[in-house]
């Protein structure tokens, strides 16, 4: 074990507090030393605050006399150590808050992203540190640090950032294992619900050896999956050699749920090469004080969200249908969001921090996600790849190259970085294709992309809803029917309907939220209604003029007479043979 002079000791001695106990020693410290807590952690790119579930700080020198000891900043606590040859510093962390970005800790289990409780040394981020951790004894660690080999759960990171991006599980629950390419992957498991332990392992493996084909190989000595079950909260955070990821606890019978929750551990696993070690320059040293900003997040979670899907299809866990189906509902999701005319990815991108993790009811209006529209950019920018080509280079090409020549030297990709990629790897000037997509806030342009493919491309309107459209968002909260959001460009529009208002009546008869579609088909396009609702406690109307139901849904389908081209590119990029007998599109 390498020599460190800063050792952290996480222990939980009543976990039912939700509170961790946090011990840091610092060795040879300097006269005042600064332990700086991180604002934020990095995937998930908003300023949280984690030292406000700090309390009880207090440090002793290595004899246990007390040292002195005070806050300079919201997250930082300078301890006066002139004469100490080594002092310890400790506190309490309350965790109740239950996310892959935050900490939880209860009678059942432990998850902790080191940046909630693991202050660092200022100025001693590069060095290697050691934690262990303490927990009831039926319960057993899982973590992507290396083991000290000291025979208790002590771990060792080379630097900080190493600690930081290696989140701790604790519990008693079962971990699973599967090999690939000699390789252990571990899924440690949280909770109780309908998860079949068997075939998420099989279905995990598939899906570690179809992005292993991508780059072909894994660039890890062991992977840790951390699947936390839970009573309805969602969500991922990547790591360089671990994830955790959260899903209802009845999400795993087959169909659409099962399939979204393995489409966001395939996701997570795909930042193993995209964002963990292909990265922006930005991303190359952290400042865990502020933040950090790149306009390629579209990029790191675009093409990631792009692929994840793909993935799945060329893993053989949805079908060619299901593919297609599910690229028709990114691009609806688009379709149906007004703030893609305002925002570009570029700009999406650096926002975040300000825009995507704070949405509010306006969003819709004034933002697109860097996310959804980064995955439909990074489904043009394939099949434009193989057209200029003539099938020979895609996006499969420019991650390998990205990997080669950035991921695997661990070299930050400049701003521009993307742009000068595609150009090496498919040749000719793509700043046009930049402007429109990437930089652009136009509509996109899909119909020669697809054919590419084979793969035409219908629009229309949504069949579940009326012909006549409000351009409404409504809600169910405590049994009232309130308005979420008022789309930029619906009918609803500037005439007097705010989110937040309670609606009550269409032309004098109650509505609620089940009822109100219902009711819309009676009327048909240039009517004229008026809704009634509560603002505030006033009773208000407002009349609008019904417009029809916009065409938002795509449908793709395979072209009926497809070129030898078409069928060889549609091939290449699903992995499945044109002529295979259509399968059902209804899920896993």
């Amino acid at each position: 074990m390498p020599e460190t002079r800063v050792q952290y000791r996480v222990s939980m001695p009543r976990p039912a507090t939700h509170l961790f106990h946090v011990a840091i020693t610092v060795d040879a410290p300097p006269p005042q030393t600064e332990l700086r807590l991180p604002v934020w952690t990095p995937g998930s790119y908003m300023i949280r605050e984690f030292a406000r579930q700090v309390q009880e700080f207090w440090a002793v020198d290595a004899d246990g006399q007390s040292l002195v000891w005070r806050k300079t900043r919201k997250d930082t606590w300078l301890v006066e150590a002139r004469t100490a040859e080594c002092f310890t510093a400790e506190f309490d962390v309350y965790a109740h808050e239950l996310t892959v970005r935050t900490s939880h800790l209860d009678a059942t289990h432990a998850f902790f992203n080191p940046a909630n409780l693991l202050p660092y040394v200022l100025g001693r981020t590069s060095e290697p540190l050691t934690l262990t951790v303490e927990h009831p004894p039926t319960w057993q660690v899982q973590t992507a640090l290396r083991p000290s080999g000291t025979g208790v759960d002590t771990f060792i990171a080379q630097d900080y950032d190493e600690l930081v991006d290696s989140p701790v599980h604790v519990g008693p629950d079962p971990v699973l294992t599967f090999q690939v390419d000699g390789i252990e992957h571990v899924v440690a498991t949280w909770g109780r619900g309908n998860l079949d332990y068997a075939r998420i392992a099989s279905d995990l493996k598939h899906v570690v050896e179809a992005e292993r084909e991508l780059f072909g190989g894994l660039p890890y000595g062991r992977y840790v999956f951390m699947l936390l079950l839970t009573d309805g909260p969602r969500g991922g955070l990547e790591h360089r050699s671990s994830t955790a990821v959260m899903a209802p606890r009845f999400a795993f019978r087959p169909g659409r749920t099962y399939e979204r929750a393995l489409h966001t551990l395939a996701h997570e696993f795909f930042h193993t090469w995209n964002v963990k070690r292909i990265r922006p320059e930005a991303f190359g040293s952290f400042d865990y004080a502020a933040e950090n900003y790149t306009a390629l997040l579209w990029a790191m979670e675009g093409i990631t969200d792009y692929y994840t899907s793909l993935m799945l299809r060329r893993a053989g866990l949805v079908s060619p249908e299901r593919y297609l189906e599910i690229v028709g509902e990114e691009l609806s999701a688009l379709a149906e969001t007004p703030g893609r005319r305002l925002q570009s990815l570029e700009e999406a991108s650096f926002d975040a921090w300000i825009k995507y993790y704070r949405p509010d009811e306006h969003s819709v209006n004034s933002a697109v996600s860097y996310y959804g529209k980064g995955a439909v950019a990074s489904l043009l920018l394939d099949l434009e790849m193989r057209r200029r080509t003539g099938g020979t280079r895609s996006l499969d090409d420019l991650m390998r190259y990205l990997w080669q020549h950035y991921g695997e030297p661990s070299i930050g990709i400049p701003e521009d970085g993307y742009e000068t990629a595609v150009g090496q790897v498919a040749g000719g000037d793509w700043s046009d294709f930049f402007d429109r997509v990437i930089r652009g806030r136009d509509d996109l342009e899909y119909d020669d992309a697809l054919a590419v493919a084979g793969i035409q491309l219908e629009w229309r309107a949504d069949p579940s809803g009326p012909e006549v459209w409000l351009g409404l968002r409504t809600r169910n909260e405590a049994g009232r029917t309130k308005v979420a959001s008022v789309l930029s460009d619906g009918p609803a529009w500037g005439v007097g309907i705010s989110p937040g208002d309670e609606l009550l009546a269409l032309d004098g008869i109650r509505v609620d939220e089940a009822s109100l579609p219902d009711r819309l088909r009676d009327y048909r396009p240039g009517d004229t209604v008026t809704l009634a609702f509560f603002r505030r406690d006033e009773l208000v109307d407002a009349r609008i003029t019904l417009v029809p139901r916009p065409n938002t849904r795509a449908l793709l389908r395979k072209v009926p007479s497809p070129t030898s081209e078409q069928r060889r590119v549609y091939e290449d990029w699903l992995r499945a043979s044109w002529d295979a007998p259509t399968a059902s599109a209804a899920g896993l």
